[in-house]
């Protein structure tokens, strides 16, 4: 015989505690695993929310940005509200303080 489907409900305020941890950076996995709460679930809610125009906002493509042109060794940088996120790769800024050293001798 088929099992049949438990129907779980949640209140509005569970719900609006979960967006507003998402919208806090959280990872919705990780938020699933405490909660107990499916993350395709969550998932739903995020994307209603954001259709809705809610305050869960989609994370920073800036920051990803300077992220992933850092990984490519390039100097790159982003604003994420108030502070300025400057990404410069190791070797590149090794380098640089190696030749300013140099240059003073």
């Amino acid at each position: 015989m088929a099992r049949k489907k438990t129907v779980r409900r949640y209140t509005e305020e569970q719900k609006q505690e979960i967006l507003n941890r998402v919208a806090s950076g959280e990872r919705q996995n990780a938020i699933a695993k405490e909660t107990g709460i499916p993350a395709v679930t969550i998932g739903y809610w995020v994307s209603k929310a954001r259709a809705k125009g809610g305050a869960v906002a989609r994370k920073k493509r800036a920051v990803r940005r300077a992220v992933r042109a850092a990984r490519s060794h390039e100097i790159a940088w982003a604003l994420d509200g108030d502070v300025l996120v400057v990404r410069i790769p190791l070797r590149r800024f090794v380098r640089h303080l190696a030749q300013k050293a140099l240059a003073e001798i």
